[in-house]
């Protein structure tokens, strides 16, 4: 597979949210939004107990697995695996603080270890030419220099890495949570424009505090792609105009229609045995900021405790949007 072209748009990977059900939610809204999975820790992918690798790259269009390691024998081994799934690029979490990662010396941590990062990548490189990524942070602890991410940076591009995706904060890694994270370290995007500066035929992603598709766009002024990540969660139907805005192609997809596709999509999985609580979990602020989002989440939870059944969500969808036309 050639180095593709990096992805001007894309969604964060986060735990617990950019799941399969997540992905293709956001992919019915978005033809050419760039999705990642959650991390996914290589011992997972190489034992694959209960098949629980098996559907991750079950999501058309671009998609990237983000893994979680810090052994190149065993990114080699997983590398095995996934090469034969459908992934457009492969990602090294290293800018995960939680204290699994911190545990398993991977994530965040491997910032102070740049050549174990390199030697990942060319491991993997032996067994697939997906295109492979790091996304990390800008720095540490008591890492925190511009010199301390530069030489980070530098062992990547002395391998030929093309992309890195850089959320622009530093890692805390003890005393604060990785909620906090995301939020008490300051941004610093500076440091990150010099990192631009400095590697100019990278491409360099910008994440961190980007919470709307002017933000993202505006970014692309300085950077080769935007990442959001939480407030795609919090509002997935503002990307319904990502394709117009980042693509020039047009996507006039109603609420209605997401849903009437998506429910297509739930009974395929619901007929696997997957839950209906994690099918609608990816539709409950699809509806946010609009008058009736209330309603709308009391009956997403009665689907997901089994008290109605998941066709009823049409219906209701419908209503709302019926709503939302009257209003304009």
């Amino acid at each position: 597979m050639q180095e593709q072209k990096h992805n001007l748009l894309s969604i964060a990977p986060m735990m617990d949210r950019t799941d399969l059900h997540f992905r293709n939610l956001m992919r019915l809204i978005s033809k050419n939004i760039f999705l990642y999975t959650e991390m996914i820790n290589v011992n997972t992918i190489i034992h694959n107990q209960n098949k629980r690798f098996n559907i991750e790259g079950d999501c058309k269009g671009p998609v990237a697995l983000q893994i979680g390691c810090s052994d190149p024998i065993l990114a080699k081994k997983a590398a095995n695996i996934f090469s034969k799934e459908n992934f457009q690029e492969i990602n090294i979490n290293c800018g995960c603080p939680s204290n699994k990662v911190i545990d398993g010396n991977f994530g965040a941590c491997l910032m102070k270890e740049p050549i174990k990062v390199s030697k990942m990548i060319e491991a993997i490189r032996e067994e697939t030419d997906i295109p492979i990524t790091v996304k990390t942070r800008i720095g540490l602890d008591n890492f925190d220099t511009n010199e301390f991410l530069e030489e980070f940076i530098s062992e990547l591009y002395s391998i030929n890495t093309k992309t890195v995706i850089i959320h622009a904060r530093i890692a805390i890694l003890k005393g604060i949570s990785p909620h906090e994270n995301r939020t008490i370290p300051p941004l610093n995007y500076e440091r990150v424009k010099l990192i631009k500066n400095s590697f100019k035929d990278m491409n360099i992603i910008i994440n961190g505090g980007i919470n709307n598709l002017t933000e993202a766009k505006w970014q692309l002024n300085t950077f080769d792609g935007s990442m959001i990540g939480r407030a795609a969660w919090n509002n997935p139907w503002m990307f319904k105009d990502a394709d117009n805005l980042f693509y020039n192609m047009k996507n006039n997809i109603t609420r209605s229609e997401l849903i009437h596709k998506y429910l297509k999509y739930a009974y395929k999985y619901i007929d696997m045995g997957h839950s209906q609580r994690r099918l609608v979990r990816p539709l409950f602020n699809l509806f946010y900021g609009i008058q009736g989002s209330k309603i709308w989440k009391q009956q997403l939870n009665e689907v997901a405790n089994n008290q109605i059944s998941i066709n009823s969500i049409y219906d209701l969808a419908s209503q709302l949007e019926e709503t939302i036309e009257v209003a304009a």
